[in-house]
């Protein structure tokens, strides 16, 4: 069986950030699937590589965090253009399995389907359009209008329909209740992120001693709300904790000024780093923090940080409610809390009280390991292809 996959934000494990789609390709290659990546990068010129048995096609599309919504938009476009011209150089596809975001990428699957031929599977992991148009970045109604059309046609003419959570696969399921669909949950890594000692080396270096650490890995965009974080650690100030926050994005510079306005002295700033020195974060850390603006939409998503948090085995703080609240509160793994007060209050209970520390973080380890580890959320997937097309 031959697979066109289709990501525009691949990346393999020296790259940093998301890596289920180089996970579960590979695991598709361990099964015996031919598979060749689309994707992106930053250079101007195509280029191909093989990585873990993975044919990856590069094309030349800028991208990063720091962009604006409209230099986004148009990076969308221009990846969407170049991979429906891309795919027709391959011949012998089974069929293609094409991941948003962002849901443009609906339109490479769709010109796949009725001009090549080839059914697809179409995996969503954050609910476009309804994300930008409820933060405002969408206002004008025809353009709301347009893509919700769109939306309804990726949906409808796929083979198969993949969400990475419960709330998302329920709403592929309400726009196209005859496709079949199954939720592919995000990839805790547990060989990756080992539970460990911290380290004094480690310790020492960020300065950490005898330090409750709060660390966030992630992106600093407008949808994580990143404010918030700032806020709790004014609420918390004269306790023993730090914040480690690292990443880029577009709102950074924002959150590292009102940082210095207010004279926070126990929040720490870092560049995005690759993974071993993440690791070294992450080892230190005792809880790790999911933000996330106080929009529903994208409360339905499945961040990759959260999974980061159970593989590594650290306490989850999460400031929004949603499915991921829920679980997190269920299972004993971590804390929610929606404002400085409620923080200050939850948080302190884990500073006084080791014993309660390491239960809910040897109970993110355990959720990791029987819910979300790759071989399982992999298997899924294989087994629903295989229900497609056998």
């Amino acid at each position: 069986m031959k697979v066109l996959y289709i990501h525009q934000y691949f990346k393999r494990p020296e790259d940093g950030g998301s890596l289920r789609s180089y996970h579960l390709a590979r695991e598709l290659v361990k099964s015996g699937v031919d598979v060749t990546m689309i994707t992106a990068h930053n250079h101007s010129s195509r280029r191909r590589k093989i990585v873990a048995g993975i044919d990856v096609i590069y094309l030349p599309v800028k991208y990063g965090n720091e962009m604006n919504f409209g230099k986004r938009s148009r990076a969308f476009i221009r990846f969407m253009l170049l991979a429906i011209l891309e795919s027709t150089r391959h011949r012998q596809i089974d069929f293609c399995y094409v991941m948003t975001t962002p849901l443009s990428t609906g339109a490479i699957a769709l010109f796949n389907k009725i001009i090549l031929r080839r059914p697809y599977i179409f995996e969503v992991g954050d609910l476009w359009p309804k994300v930008p148009i409820e933060m405002g970045l969408i206002k004008a109604k025809w353009k709301q209008k347009l893509l919700a059309w769109f939306e309804n046609r990726f949906y409808r003419n796929a083979k198969g329909l993949v969400g990475l959570s419960e709330p998302i696969s329920n709403h592929l399921h309400s726009i196209a209740p005859r496709i079949p669909f199954q939720t592919v949950f995000n990839i805790s890594d547990c060989g990756g992120f080992v539970p460990s000692d911290k380290k004094q080396v480690w310790i020492e270096k960020y300065q950490v001693q005898n330090q409750f650490v709060v660390s966030y890995t992630g992106t600093f965009g407008l949808a994580n709300d990143l404010i918030q974080l700032v806020d709790f650690a004014k609420e918390v100030e004269g306790l023993p904790i730090k914040f480690m926050m690292v990443g880029n994005g577009a709102e950074k510079e924002k959150i590292r000024k009102k940082v210095d306005e207010i004279g926070l002295q126990d929040v720490q700033i870092f560049d995005a780093m690759d993974k071993t020195q993440l690791l070294e974060v992450i080892n230190v850390s005792d809880a790790m923090m999911v933000s996330f603006a106080a929009y529903d939409s994208l409360h339905t998503g499945s961040p990759n940080k959260f999974f980061d948090a159970l593989a590594a085995g650290k306490l989850v703080v999460a400031n929004f409610r949603g499915w991921l609240g829920d679980l997190i509160e269920s299972e004993n793994c971590g804390i929610v809390a929606q404002s400085p007060e409620e923080y200050k209050q939850k948080i302190k209970t884990f500073i006084d009280d080791d014993k309660k520390l390491t239960t809910f973080q040897v109970n993110a380890r355990k959720l990791a390991e029987h819910k979300f580890e790759l071989k399982i959320q992999s298997k899924i997937q294989q087994d629903f292809i295989a229900q497609l097309f056998n």
